[in-house]
């Protein structure tokens, strides 16, 4: 048996459109008319969903920029992205 590493990235879909200030960022799902608000850590996983950055490397830069634990910014970063891929802003995708 090997040990796998699957890396999680995900993708803005199309309907998706936002805009950052100095707080934070808006999204608008432009398909439903819905609009998204979030403080300045959501803004900062929002930038690595369009860096296309895997998971790990959201969840470092979030562990890194507050000075909590990598686990914590982890588990919290994947809340965030579970609310936003529930409002279908994004998608999903693994590779191995």
């Amino acid at each position: 048996m090997t040990n796998q590493i699957i890396e999680i990235s995900f993708t803005v879909t199309p309907e998706a459109v936002r805009s950052f200030h100095d707080d934070g960022v808006v999204i608008l799902h432009a398909g439903n008319g819905r609009l998204f608000t979030s403080n300045e850590t959501g803004a900062r996983i929002w930038r690595g969903i369009e860096q296309q950055l895997p998971l790990e490397a959201i969840a470092k830069e979030i562990s890194n920029a507050y000075q909590i634990a990598r686990t914590t910014a982890r588990e919290h970063t994947l809340n965030f992205l579970a609310a936003l891929e529930q409002q279908a802003l994004i998608k999903r995708e693994v590779a191995s």
